[in-house]
């Protein structure tokens, strides 16, 4: 592998020594290597996998990572994370181990990983569909305020689960249940499992907990109107980006998708290793 393209967080660390560095020592060892801002979150502009490129580098953190995975999916290149910061859950390597591993993978020494991600899309009281969009980590609806309560209704494969209110819910991947999932007390699943967590935000009942489904299990979430003197209304962000505004009448849909990410690893540090050393962070 010696054709790569390197992601940075943003475009002030386009120029970061130690990008420009990355760069210049993949080129000393004969290989390709073009350097890229990620796009703005809220720009909801992809990124462009030019022809040839073997492997992806983030430089960041877990959200670039995530970020760029949903921005560069359909390339079927995969990714690694170099870490810039504390030690995140998804990236494997540092500014000092990012060079052995280069050298292994000239040498196609490494290994890939394929980690399910989540699809989903919102059906309008019209009928109307949005764009189906993808995620690495996980699907969030929310109310529309970020202040005000909202009902959710959820369905499973057709057949009615419960109603319920509160802040919103949380449809994450395994890969996923260590972001916004674990801080809303959800459980924590190996990325290597197939499965659709379920975690509500600060629910308003005592009965409501996080639920493990099927990963062929399909989801749909109603917003049922509380009161008729007020506009309800929620937003729908596909691992942090892509918005889309939910009124009563509109329907979010999630299943599994049919794509996959490709991640690469090189270090020797299992999901296990990582959890134990996170937990010994606190």
């Amino acid at each position: 592998m010696k054709n790569y393209l390197i992601v940075t967080k943003n475009e002030r660390e386009l120029q970061n020594p130690f990008t420009t560095e990355l760069k210049k020592y993949i080129e000393d060892k004969g290989g390709v290597a073009e350097v890229v801002a990620r796009p703005r979150d809220d720009s909801n502009l992809g990124i462009t996998v030019p022809e040839g490129v073997e492997g992806i580098f983030t430089i960041g953190g877990d959200g670039t990572l995530v970020r760029a995975a949903q921005m560069t999916f359909e390339s079927n290149v995969p990714l690694m994370g170099v870490n810039h910061g504390h030690l995140g859950y998804l990236c494997d390597l540092n500014e000092d181990s990012v060079y052995p591993a280069i050298d292994r993978m000239f040498a196609n020494d490494y290994e890939i990983e394929e980690r399910m991600m989540l699809s989903g899309y919102v059906i309008r009281s019209n009928g109307e569909k949005t764009p189906i969009q993808h995620s690495l980590n996980d699907i969030v609806v929310s109310s529309d305020d970020g202040k005000s309560v909202i009902r959710l209704t959820v369905y499973i494969n057709g057949e009615y689960l419960y109603s319920i209110q509160g802040d919103g819910m949380i449809f994450a991947t395994p890969t996923g249940s260590t972001a916004y999932n674990l801080s809303a007390n959800g459980p924590i699943v190996d990325p290597k499992t197939e499965a659709i967590l379920m975690t509500p935000i600060n629910p308003h009942t005592l009965n409501s907990r996080s639920i493990v489904l099927d990963s062929e299990d399909e989801i749909s979430i109603e917003i049922t109107p509380r009161r008729q003197t007020a506009v309800e209304a929620a937003t729908v962000l596909f691992d942090g980006s892509f918005p889309y505004n939910m009124v009563p009448g509109d329907r979010l849909v999630v299943r599994k998708s049919n794509r996959k990410t490709k991640m690469i690893f090189m270090s020797k540090m299992n999901f296990l290793q990582r959890m134990r050393n996170k937990m010994q962070e606190n």
